[in-house]
């Protein structure tokens, strides 16, 4: 089984090596005992979140710039805690492993382009934005905001750790690749990888990288297998003529 904690130090580590996993652990520990302090678990739902909104986003003040430069620290758990400010689903992921720790159901939400979380109460469930410090979102809103198809596909629904992780490090990869870091973005895309299978979009961006690297054998690899699982693509021969090159270099 996944665990949302353990992945994000590893994430955080690629900034970091030497993290210890205790230190990012401890922090948790002493916030969610501060928190703890002062919340009554058994209120109703939307007094609890409302405390929450509280004590998290305003005591402990966790939440969002959107006047500072977005960068990696932004994606790193420990840099967060730390700096208490952060992308909108690595403050979302604090307010996750907070509620682990206080015994609540509060759980991620893969809003497009906006993560949330929800407190998923029996009989209530109410969507809180960590990034404004854990303000509630009206669920009617949040969905008239999607689009027909989008509506369809459950983005209210809780999520579980695989599409958090995965988000985490799709918004690293795009960073360095804007930044022409492609040894942190194959870093990033490896990972992927890893955690979801052989996603064909991450197959075509690692060999796009390992082109960048100077590694065209990694870069047909992916390229052929990307192919093979999106023979309809619609960059089709865009890549063939990329691997076209490639063989005809060797």
């Amino acid at each position: 089984m996944l665990d949302l904690e353990s992945l994000c130090v590893a994430i955080a580590r690629m900034g970091r090596p030497e993290l210890d996993p205790g230190e990012v652990g401890g922090t948790l520990d002493s916030m969610a005992a501060r928190v703890g302090d002062h919340l009554a678990v058994d209120a109703p739902p939307d007094r609890l979140a409302m405390r929450l909104a509280g004590l998290v986003g305003g005591e402990l003040d966790f939440h969002g710039d959107p006047e500072a430069p977005v960068g990696p620290a932004d994606s790193y758990i420990d840099q967060v805690l730390v700096r208490r400010r952060g992308l909108p689903i690595l403050l979302s992921v604090v307010w996750i492993l907070l509620g682990r720790r206080l015994g609540l159901p509060i759980a991620g939400v893969n809003y497009p382009g906006h993560f949330l979380v929800c407190l998923d109460a029996p009989g209530a469930r109410i969507y809180l934005d960590p990034y404004s410090g854990g303000r509630a979102r009206d669920a009617a809103q949040l969905m008239g905001r999607l689009g027909p198809e989008a509506r369809e596909r459950g983005l209210l629904e809780p999520c579980g750790v695989r599409p958090i992780v995965t988000r985490i490090l799709v918004n690293l990869k795009n960073q360095w690749l804007d930044a022409g870091a492609y040894a942190e973005a194959l870093g990033a895309v490896d990972r992927i990888l890893l955690i979801g299978g052989e996603v064909p979009g991450e197959l075509r961006d690692r060999g796009l990288v390992c082109l960048h690297l100077n590694r065209p054998g990694d870069a047909a690899r992916d390229f052929r297998r990307y192919l093979t699982l999106r023979p309809e693509a619609e960059d089709r021969s865009v890549i063939e003529a990329l691997l076209g090159r490639i063989e005809g270099a060797t």
